[in-house]
Parts: C-alpha cells; sequence; structure tokens
C-alpha cells in the first residue's frame, strides 16, 4: 500500500507537469470606485476563460487562489464610460495565469460601462398586478411595497421624464391568504434602478356575512299627500372584509319606493329599489324586495 501510494503521487506529479487545458470562472473587479459613481450598465460577475498551460501552473494560479481581474477605475474611465478593451483584458488574464500561460479563449470580447455622477432621483413604486381571491375571501387593504421609493440614475434630462417606476406584472389566482411576492421592477433605457427588486404583500382576509335594518325612503310623492310603508324597515344582507366587520355602513346604504309605481302595481305592494350603497359592500341583497302601504292625504 505504501508503494501504491508513493507510486501515486510520483504520477500526480508528472501529470501536473504536463500541458493541459482548463476553464475557470474569472471574477471582474473595478477597484477605486468614487463614492459618487454609479454603474448604469451590468458589470459582469464573472467571465469564462479556458487556459492552456502546465498542470502546475494552473493549479498555482487557478485553483489555489479565485482568478481575479481588477480594473483600475481612475485608469480607465472617462466621459461617462469605462472603457476595458479586448487586448487589456488578454494581458489581465496573462497577469492572473501567468506569462507561459495561453488563453484560448474568452466568454467576454471587451468591456464598455456607462455611468453617471448625478444624484439619484427618488420616485414611488406602482405595482401592476392581477389578482384574483379565492371565493369567500377579498382583498380589502390597500397592497403594502417594501421599499415604496426607489432611486433611479442617469442623465439629467432622462431624469427630469421620469416620475415613477412599474414593477414587473404580477398575476395571482385563487389566493385565500395573505401573500409577499419578490419582483423585479420594469427595466429603463439608459438608467439603473436601486434597488432592482421590491417586496409587494398582497393582504388576504376572508369575508363575514353581516344583516342590517334600513330605513325606506319614498320619492315623487305628491304634495298633500305621504306614504305609510310596512315595514319601514328592511333586512338588507351583505358580505363585508372581516377587517371591517365593526364599521357602520348602514347610512351609506340607500333604498327607496317610488309613488309612481302604485299605477304599475299588481299585488298592492311598491318595489324596494337599491339606489346606492358602498363599494366595499358585497353581493348586498334585499330579504324583502316589496312593501305594503298606505296612502295618507294631509
Amino acid at each position: 500500500m505504501v508503494f501504491v501510494v508513493i507510486s501515486a503521487l510520483f504520477w500526480f506529479i508528472l501529470a501536473l507537469n504536463d500541458s493541459v487545458q482548463d476553464n475557470f470562472n474569472v471574477r471582474i473587479h473595478i477597484t477605486n470606485v468614487p463614492d459618487t459613481v454609479t454603474f448604469i450598465s451590468d458589470l459582469p460577475e464573472k467571465i469564462h476563460v479556458s487556459v492552456n498551460d502546465r498542470g502546475t501552473n494552473l493549479w498555482r494560479n487557478g485553483y489555489l487562489r479565485p482568478p481575479t481581474v481588477n480594473i483600475n477605475f481612475r485608469e480607465y474611465a472617462e466621459n461617462g464610460v469605462l472603457r476595458f478593451s479586448k487586448s487589456d483584458l488578454n494581458s489581465s488574464l496573462k497577469a492572473v495565469f501567468g506569462g507561459t500561460a495561453q488563453i484560448a479563449s474568452v466568454s467576454l470580447d471587451s468591456l464598455h460601462l456607462v455611468y453617471t455622477e448625478n444624484k439619484g432621483r427618488r420616485v414611488p413604486v406602482q405595482v401592476v398586478a392581477h389578482v384574483t381571491p379565492s371565493l369567500g375571501f377579498t382583498m380589502e387593504k390597500e397592497v403594502k411595497v417594501s421599499p415604496s421609493n426607489v432611486l433611479v440614475y442617469g442623465d439629467k434630462e432622462l431624469l427630469d421624464t421620469i416620475h415613477k417606476v412599474v414593477t414587473e406584472t404580477i398575476t395571482l389566482d385563487n389566493i385565500s391568504e395573505s401573500t409577499v411576492k419578490e419582483v423585479n421592477i420594469r427595466r429603463i433605457k439608459g438608467a439603473r434602478i436601486i434597488p432592482a427588486k421590491v417586496k409587494v404583500e398582497f393582504p388576504i382576509e376572508p369575508l363575514v356575512k353581516k344583516v342590517a335594518l334600513i330605513t325606506l325612503t319614498p320619492v315623487n310623492v305628491p304634495e298633500g299627500e305621504s306614504l305609510l310603508l310596512f315595514p319601514s324597515k328592511v333586512p338588507v344582507e351583505y358580505y363585508v372584509a372581516m377587517s371591517r366587520l365593526d364599521d357602520d355602513f348602514d347610512e351609506f346604504i340607500h333604498l327607496e319606493v317610488d309613488f309612481n309605481g302604485i299605477a304599475r302595481s299588481r299585488n298592492g305592494k311598491l318595489h324596494v329599489e337599491v339606489k346606492s350603497f358602498p363599494d366595499k359592500l358585497l353581493n348586498l341583497s334585499l330579504r324583502n324586495d316589496s312593501v305594503e302601504y298606505t296612502i295618507v292625504k294631509q
């Protein structure tokens, strides 16, 4: 076993002395970036590089330490653009992997990064969503966005035209509980949005049935006459979000009976009509859709 281990070790050393080709993920790091600078272009975190060299060199330069290309911002940036040419990239990769290394291929040809030193403009985030609660549930409260405002960077002329940003479309169907989604903000050409993602909460809650007695209002009653209604109040059923269970909506529900309906009545009753009610009340219905009446001469 000892001789086997020794033989394997010698074989490994000899193998490392052979010329081999391997692929590496090389990190891109920009140094000496002023605090006032914001990149508009996306900086690739890594590039894929194929390198040909002796195994020992690749082991030392590619495996024992993460290969990284450092780009000095002050050296390559000018007038809002950082330019790092193909020759600059190859020279930097040669420095990373050593003078004997042969760069076979690189996934990136060159770098052309646009940046700005303008201050960002804070704008609100507008959520674009299509939400359908499950049967018996509703989304009563407002959608919450975190953060509700973001910073947009770019040329001053462009920033003057941007007053809000919008999210990518969120579609949620048949949901029965509050849901939080992380969503990207739609990109704006020539601008950088920070942060590029926001969290959106959709507050879903169950519906609760309520019953209320609502006073009827006679309309179109001729002068010198009045209507006595039996009953003068009728029960109304509706559904409301659980968070509004204790709210009083009675004064905002308006029911009418039309005196002119007497001429059309065939059963001696007047039809009850729902004229208005708050939008927050769902599936509103009358338990009695007609009432008896008596005309009183004044």
